[in-house]
């Protein structure tokens, strides 16, 4: 995982939110100027309103024009306040929520180590009408809050899922000791078929950022005929792990001495930090891993970067071609820190006859993949250039 630029958005009340986000700012003024001339206007010229209204009553008919003025102004005024109460009790709408983990889960031939049944895999959901459900899978030592300020203004129907042990609260809970990578990856397609059942009439687009997505890479390996069954429409794909060059801070944390304190390690990934900006992120991400079960992260990060290649690309594109191969369509976004790579990316996918224009190299850094705006044009983009497909 590379850490740079990051610009996150936060949701905090919602009326804020939605005076910021989906009311334009000169509309907010201008119906605020109004108000005040009006209501001034009206307090010092008392008297001079009173002489006009007792005018226009000798001619009934212009009553109708204030009349009609103010019934417009009050039905605007209420379609306004209905919209933004709609759109409100959207934001409120995004709900957590926990799926329990059944003895049917065993059927995807778990890692025999690791004892989950009773457990449970927390999710975020926010449900709308839309016929698309797109689920969200995180980054190494995130969680599903990080898909938040999306999911409050996406028009699909959408969850983000929480990797097995990566909630704060299971921190310190001996039920959630830290388990395989075999095992993350079918609980996920466990996951991902008990929400299938419970939408069926849904299109499911699964998306996943950096570590997430190199988990939806191995649903071919370790959860293929899983994944066959679900029929899930596409894959999106933000900066996946190509070989070990692009796993910068996951190294470090998958080298830290498993029977010392992480403090004194973490603290020299710091050193690392190559601008002030930089260094800032850095601080963010490792005080938010630092409040989650860091023995589950650094297994994780040990496991995910045994599977890749050292210096090829490889296993990442052959993993693509699965992929692709058993979802229907797979999209790659790559940010400016991987633009190295690209060029060699994309020659070995067309080697492997796969479509390149479904690889892009974007202008963004690592973390502004996930920022709402930018999943708003990608995800709208990609979901309505192909809805009409079968």
């Amino acid at each position: 995982m590379r850490l740079a630029h990051k610009e996150r958005q936060t949701i905090g009340d919602a009326d804020g939110l939605l005076l910021r986000g989906l009311m334009p700012r000169w509309l907010v003024a201008l119906i605020g100027f109004a108000g005040s001339v009006l209501g001034f206007a009206s307090n010092l010229y008392a008297s001079s309103f009173r002489n006009a209204i007792t005018a226009i009553t000798d001619h009934g008919w212009l009553l109708l024009l204030p009349l009609s003025s103010s019934i417009v102004a009050s039905c605007s005024v209420l379609l306004l306040y209905r919209w933004q109460l709609k759109r409100r009790q959207e934001l409120i709408g995004i709900s957590p929520a926990e799926l329990r983990i059944g003895a049917d889960a065993l059927e995807s031939a778990l890692d025999d180590q690791d004892v989950i049944v009773g457990r449970s895999l927390r999710y975020l959901e926010v449900k709308r009408s839309s016929e698309d459900l797109v689920v969200f899978v995180h980054g190494l030592g995130l969680d599903a809050n990080d898909f938040r300020p999306y999911m409050a203004e996406s028009r699909f129907h959408c969850i983000a899922v929480t990797l097995y042990g990566f909630n704060t609260e299971e921190k310190d809970d001996p039920h959630y000791r830290p388990i395989s990578l075999q095992s993350h990856v079918q609980l996920l397609s466990y996951a991902l078929h008990k929400v299938a059942a419970m939408y069926p009439r849904k299109r499911i687009t699964l998306v996943g950022f950096s570590f997430g997505a190199d988990l939806l890479l191995f649903l071919s390996q370790f959860a293929a005929q899983e994944t066959k069954d679900l029929a899930v429409r596409r894959a999106v794909l933000l900066d996946p792990n190509v070989n070990h060059s692009t796993t910068t801070i996951s190294s470090r944390i998958a080298k830290i001495d498993e029977s010392q304190q992480p403090t004194s390690s973490l603290a020299k990934i710091l050193d690392s930090a190559n601008s002030t900006g930089e260094f800032r992120n850095l601080c963010e991400y490792l005080y938010k891993i630092t409040s989650k079960n860091f023995a589950q992260i650094r297994r994780h990060a040990k496991e995910v970067i045994a599977e890749l290649d050292a210096i090829s690309y490889d296993k990442f594109l052959d993993r693509l071609g699965q992929l692709s191969a058993e979802v229907g369509r797979a999209n790659v976004v790559l940010s400016f820190d991987y633009e190295e790579h690209f060029n060699t990316i994309a020659r070995g996918a067309a080697a492997r006859g796969m479509d390149i224009q479904r690889l892009e190299c974007s202008q963004l850094t690592h973390f502004e993949l996930i920022g709402a705006a930018f999943l708003k044009d990608t995800l709208e983009g990609v979901l309505s250039s192909e809805a009409d497909e079968p």
